[in-house]
């Protein structure tokens, strides 16, 4: 849920005096993102404000949802793929609903939403290799954030963050939006993605889960039946959705719906039910959530929407490995990882010859 629109911005506490807010980035479900000053260090910062009350239009943020964002994002910390948190704050007493606030790591304007949108409008698709470069980089992430015992749970384009190095984060800049930073050239060759939006994040394992109520086109299909039986793999499923947008040069999500239900008919429709009906947990599922899977055949139709003059054989592995709507058959991001596709990058028959020599030649 949105704040309305023109709506005036809440004003920061005095514990917020060193942040001087410079414009605001973005907006989530439970607050807004800021670039701000700080003034103590002479660096840009983005600034998380989480809403307290309610009455702006945002998710309420209390006590316990802000330490547990903060302490998901604190295990994260040193992991280089990740937005750095730098400071927590909230307020000294909780009696009285109030505002908390994260200050995190500035990375840049543009996330990859607006990156592939970008692409879309310049008539510029994504290589094959491009998609590589970019995955590489977020399994990489996301494999080091489940590694520490996070579970990031809102795996998007939204939440990756562009950094091609091109903006001095010692230099204050101007304050209001300045449109050249996100509409200017970017640097393709040196983008460092970052993973961000921990909101929904948490820390720790167990059988039965917290249900996950806030459904996007980027949750695992166990999510969207409603199950609490999940794992690192919902992850892993998110960057399958990432793959397939950036495979699809549309801009938009593969199983984008304005509802759950046609959701799931865009990813059933696609990754067929089959997978999902073998799977251990779905004898648990609610009998309402299984009315809800689509009719019809129930196999999986991926390779016919990515055909082999789009992606090859490799990728496939990879994209039909983390798109598995099985949850025990889907690959975890240290699974996916492992695969050719992510280390064998030369391409054309002199690449395949030479991998075909160095496996015949006898050891020494």
């Amino acid at each position: 849920m949105a704040a309305s629109a023109g709506k005036k911005e809440a004003a920061w506490p005095l514990t917020m005096a060193r942040y001087e807010r410079l414009e605001k980035l973005g907006e989530g479900i439970n607050g807004e993102v800021f670039k701000a000053w700080d003034t103590e260090d002479n660096l840009i910062v983005a600034v998380k404000r989480l809403s307290g009350s309610g009455d702006d239009g945002f998710i309420i943020s209390g006590l316990p949802e802000v330490m547990r964002e903060s302490m998901c994002l604190g295990a994260c910390r040193g992991i280089p793929s990740i937005v750095q948190r730098r400071a927590t704050c909230v307020a000294a007493c909780q009696r009285e609903a109030s505002d908390s606030f994260i200050v995190m790591d500035y990375v840049g304007h543009l996330n990859l939403r607006g990156y592939m949108q970008r692409r879309v409008r310049r008539r510029r698709p994504f290589s094959e290799d491009e998609v590589r470069r970019i995955m590489k980089q977020l399994v990489e992430g996301v494999t080091a954030v489940h590694a520490v015992g996070v579970l990031h749970l809102n795996i998007k384009p939204e939440n990756v963050l562009l950094d091609d190095g091109t903006e001095d984060r010692k230099q204050k800049p101007k304050k209001g939006p300045v449109e050249a930073d996100v509409s200017g050239e970017l640097k393709e060759d040196r983008i460092v993605y970052k993973i961000g939006g921990f909101g929904m994040s948490m820390k720790g394992r167990s059988k039965r889960q917290p249900e996950v109520t806030i459904l996007t086109p980027y949750s695992a299909p166990e999510l969207l039946l409603h199950s609490c039986q999940y794992d690192d793999r919902v992850d892993t499923w998110g960057l399958g959705c990432i793959m397939a947008d950036l495979l699809s040069d549309t801009g938009v999500s593969t199983f984008d719906g304005e509802s759950d239900i046609d959701i799931m008919a865009k990813v059933f429709g696609i990754v067929g039910t089959e997978g999902i009906k073998d799977w251990s947990g779905y004898s648990g599922v609610a009998s309402g959530q299984k009315s809800k899977l689509p009719g019809g055949r129930g196999i999986s139709r991926l390779r016919h929407k990515f055909p082999s003059r789009k992606l090859s054989a490799a990728g496939f592995e990879v994209l039909s490995g983390i798109l598995e709507s099985n949850p025990e058959k889907r690959l975890t991001a240290a699974e996916a990882l492992q695969k050719p596709w992510f280390h064998n990058c030369r391409r054309g028959f002199a690449g395949f010859f030479k991998s075909c020599v160095v496996r015949v030649l006898p050891e020494k």
